[in-house]
């Protein structure tokens, strides 16, 4: 039981921490967009007017943004969770467990 509260608790604090990271990562996307190129970013793929060149460069920018933002979410939330708790976060907390698992195996 104990190890679902944990779970739920993780998640929330991802979920805190994750929603002004997007949005700020939203944000930084839009002004290097902005400042690179001085027409609007393309919203869709389906508009005539985008060119392949604004497309591409979009979805990388894009995806870097998203990136950068689930790292700084997933870091931050584990920096939250162990100043909040003291102790390491679920998913490290598995990660370390199976690696055990996996050296045990093979010795």
């Amino acid at each position: 039981m104990a190890n679902v509260v944990g779970s739920i608790a993780w998640k929330v604090t991802t979920i805190a921490v994750g929603i002004p990271v997007g949005i700020a990562a939203k944000k930084g996307v839009e002004r290097a967009w902005a400042a690179a190129r001085p027409d609007q970013p393309p919203r869709g793929a389906k508009d005539p007017n985008v060119t392949w060149a604004d497309a591409v460069g979009w979805a990388a920018l894009s995806a870097a943004g998203v990136a950068i933002a689930q790292l700084v979410t997933m870091k931050g939330a584990s920096t939250v969770w162990r100043k909040l708790v003291g102790a390491e976060p679920p998913p490290v907390e598995k990660a370390k467990a199976e690696r055990a698992k996996s050296e045990a195996k093979a010795a």
